[in-house]
This record gives C-alpha cells, sequence and structure tokens, in this order.
C-alpha cells in the first residue's frame, strides 16, 4: 500500500466509523421522562408534584428561570416545586364556561433537566396548568363589607329608599336578610388582570413581539356602590432585579409611551354587583436578560366614585391626602388596596437573532459577501477557503525547497572553484626561514630608517656606501 493510499484510509476511518454510530435519537428512550403531573394552586402560590418514570437527579425550573425558580432531583421519582403566583414566568388566563362564568387558571412552562449542569436532547418542556378555585381571587377586604354595611344600616334607619337600594340591594328584606344577601354578594367579589395581543397573531396566544399593541385589561365585579381605579403599576422581570414604574400612586403615568391612563369601560350590573372593566393599550416592551415581562398594579378602593385626579397638576398628592380626610365615611373615601398581575413572553427576533444579524450582507463592502460579521471600520482581515489555502501553502513549500536547493548547489561550487589555490602555509611574517627572519627583522627593526632614531648604538648600525 502506498503512501498516499494509507493518507487516505487513516482520514476516511474516523468518519466511517461515526457513521455507524446510532442516532442521538435512538438514545431518548433511555431517557427520565415525566409520567404525571399533580397541581393545587391559589391566589399566592402555584405548586407542581412531578412523578418521573425513574429516580430523578437532575433539575426542574419554570423556563428562563433556570437559577431561581428550581428543585433539584433527590434521587427518587417524584419532585416538589411551589412557584409564586407574581412571578417566575407564571401566567393567568381566564375563559368563560357554559354557565356564563369565568375560570381562571395558571399556566407556567417547566423544563425537566436531566444533568444539573448540561442541556440535552432529552430534556422535556411542557406547559402544566391549574385550574384557581373560585375563591383564590375573591376580594376579601374588611373596610369595604364595612362600608357597604353602614350604608345599608343608615338607609333602614332612615325609613326611606337610599342610593344603595336604588343600585340593586333587595329593599323589603330584613336586617338580617340584608347582611346574608351581603355575604353572599361578597362572595363574587373578585378583580383579576389580563394581558392579551391586540391583533389575533399566528403564534400562541400568551406570546407577543416588542412593539407590538398589547391590551392591558382590569376587571373587577364589585358590590354596587363601591368604585375603584387603578394605581402603582409596575413592570418587573419575574424576580424583581429588574423593573419599570408605569403609574405611580395617583394612578398617572410615568412615560404614556410606556402605558398610558386605563380607560374605563361602562358598568354592567349583576343583581346587586357591578362588573366593569378599565383598558391600555401600550406597545410590547420586555427586559433585555429576560422573555417573560410581569405587570403589577394596584386597584384603589372607594367608597362611591373615586375622585377624579388631574395629572397635570404637581401638588396633587397633597391634594388627595387633604380630600382623603375630608372624605371619611362620605363618598370618594379611600378604603382599601387591592394588587392584581399577569404576565406574557414577550420575544424580539430582530433583538435576540444575533445569528441572523451577523449574516446579513453588507451592501456598501460587496467584495466582502462571504465574510459572516458586519464590516469593522479599518479592518485588513481577508478570507481564504481551504482549498485556497492548501495551495497557497504548497507554493510556499516548493519555493522554499527550491531557495535550499539554490544555496546548496552554489556551496559546492564554490568549493570545487577554490579546489586549485595555493595557500600559503607560512606567515609572510614567519621567524621560521631565515630569508622571512632577515626580511621580518629589517621591516619590523627599530633600526630600520623608516622608525627614525633607534635605541641601538650608533656604532652597531650598518652602515652603507654612498655611490657616487
Amino acid at each position: 500500500m502506498s503512501a498516499i493510499q494509507l493518507l487516505f484510509v487513516l482520514l476516511i476511518s474516523p468518519a466511517v466509523f461515526a457513521s455507524r454510530l446510532p442516532h442521538p435519537v435512538l438514545l431518548q428512550g433511555k431517557a427520565n421522562k415525566i409520567a404525571s403531573f399533580n397541581t393545587s394552586c391559589d391566589s399566592q402560590t402555584f405548586n407542581i408534584t412531578v412523578a418521573t418514570t425513574r429516580p430523578f437527579k437532575g433539575v426542574a425550573f419554570a423556563r428562563d428561570f433556570a437559577h431561581e425558580c428550581l428543585v433539584l432531583g433527590t434521587g427518587i421519582n417524584e419532585l416538589f416545586l411551589s412557584l409564586p403566583a407574581a412571578g417566575c414566568g407564571v401566567r393567568l388566563k381566564t375563559s368563560v364556561d357554559e354557565g356564563g362564568l369565568a375560570r381562571m387558571t395558571y399556566g407556567v412552562a417547566l423544563v425537566l433537566q436531566q444533568d444539573r449542569y448540561l442541556r440535552q436532547i432529552s430534556d422535556q418542556d411542557q406547559m402544566v396548568h391549574c385550574e384557581v378555585k373560585d375563591e383564590a381571587f375573591l376580594v376579601k377586604s374588611r373596610p369595604m363589607i364595612d362600608a357597604v354595611k353602614g350604608e345599608i344600616k343608615r338607609s333602614k334607619a332612615n325609613h326611606r329608599v337610599g342610593r344603595l337600594m336604588d343600585e340593586g340591594w333587595s329593599k323589603d328584606l330584613s336586617q338580617s336578610q340584608l347582611e346574608e344577601e351581603l355575604r353572599e354578594a361578597m362572595s363574587a367579589s373578585r378583580a383579576w388582570m389580563e394581558i392579551t395581543p391586540e391583533n389575533n397573531a399566528q403564534r400562541p396566544e400568551d406570546t407577543v413581539e416588542v412593539g407590538e399593541t398589547v391590551l392591558l385589561t382590569v376587571k373587577s365585579t364589585l358590590p354596587s356602590g363601591i368604585g375603584w381605579r387603578i394605581v402603582d403599576c409596575t413592570a418587573h422581570d419575574g424576580l424583581g432585579d429588574s423593573s419599570q414604574k408605569l403609574l405611580d400612586d395617583r394612578g398617572c403615568p410615568v412615560d404614556e409611551a410606556l402605558l398610558p391612563v386605563p380607560k374605563f369601560g361602562p358598568l354592567r350590573p349583576i343583581a346587586s354587583m357591578r362588573h366593569q372593566e378599565a383598558v391600555a393599550r401600550f406597545a410590547a416592551f420586555k427586559f433585555p436578560d429576560r422573555d417573560r415581562l410581569h405587570l403589577r398594579c394596584r386597584l384603589q378602593i372607594c367608597r362611591g366614585a373615586c375622585a377624579k385626579v388631574d395629572c397635570d397638576s404637581s401638588n396633587e398628592t397633597e391634594r388627595d391626602n387633604r380630600i382623603g380626610r375630608a372624605n371619611s365615611g362620605k363618598s370618594g373615601e379611600v378604603l382599601d388596596r387591592l394588587e392584581v398581575y399577569n404576565s406574557v413572553e414577550v420575544i424580539a427576533p430582530d433583538i435576540d437573532d444575533v445569528r441572523s444579524f451577523r449574516q446579513k450582507p453588507d451592501p456598501s463592502a460587496a467584495e466582502f459577501d462571504a465574510y459572516p460579521f458586519p464590516k469593522i471600520p479599518g479592518d485588513r482581515t481577508f478570507c481564504m477557503s481551504i482549498d485556497k489555502m492548501a495551495i497557497a501553502f504548497c507554493i510556499l513549500g516548493v519555493v522554499f525547497l527550491l531557495a535550499v536547493l539554490v544555496a546548496v548547489c552554489s556551496l559546492l561550487n564554490s568549493r570545487r572553484s577554490n579546489s586549485g589555490l595555493q595557500y600559503y602555509t607560512r606567515s609572510l611574517f614567519s621567524n621560521s626561514s631565515s630569508a622571512g627572519s632577515a626580511f621580518g627583522s629589517k621591516l619590523l627593526s627599530q633600526d630600520s630608517p623608516m622608525f627614525g632614531q633607534s635605541s641601538t648604538p650608533t656604532s652597531n648600525r650598518m652602515q652603507y656606501g654612498r655611490i657616487l
């Protein structure tokens, strides 16, 4: 076998061996899988119990919250994860059942990671839902109950049809019967928030894009004679590490480009209750390191209608405090504050997809069409294919070998041409021969006339005769 054939075999053997390995998809049958879910939830928490087919030693977490909202496997077939309802990517979704009643459901994307530190193709990603019980979002405000009860008592004591009687409360019932009716009404009092895209897009309902118009809707069903308004709205990343104020304590927008003042819709009477909605349209935004956008707002519960606020006045806060003290027991008095929240997944393809951005051609530099990164001013880097690079190295190698051959030939030729020359083995100034010694002594002796005066006596000087 020649050297070229041997090199070819060594190069293709790893590829042939790799092609015979089992496909990664075939290995998924050995991975641990989710056998079942068991969920429970209330207004504050979302609890998930996961049963697996085999003992689990990895990690389970809410999507986008791998380091904060997680539970580690302990080597058994069960995991328990408790998430806050107002964070960790938990989303509240409402629907209407056959009887026309609202059904509320929590949802979260749960990731089951087989290894504690590595993501693999066998990891599972699944949506988990939990239907919230009816009493979870009940408005349990003692000041509001006392205010409604006080209005009923005053109306009965004055023996007249009061304002509450005109708004749906029964007129011919006794005090105990009215209180029973009040308890039933309070059992239906609730308030919640919804975040939905304005236009139906071809993607999941809980996903919007940056810049897309989104509807923030706050809905409430409260006893007649009770008003409310939205104040103190904040956007956060699901953990509270990053947040942005949207509405201040008076309900005025911090920046109308982020969130304008919500607009109230008409009242819809339901027996002694009133249903009302407030809607605000805004362009979807997100935090740089999270895809989940969480919104949290507070509802100011008032006796009767809440006092109107002039957002253009800088001294409005002190004015509200004075009005609140003056309206104690009267219409416009602030009774309590409730909190509503929800979340939505906001994607940004034009911002997050860095790879597609880098692959866009640069129209200002046609010669670098194959360059995968944006051209930097002053950058002189150029690209070369593997074939061209191999050819260039071969040419350089040939040039190097030719240079070495030329140098060797020149050296041999110079040695061959200098082989006939006679070299003096003795120096011209050597003392080994008499002639040389005499000539050298005459040349180097200090008695020579060329050295001027000599240190030897004059009598010892060699006398030269004069030729006449």
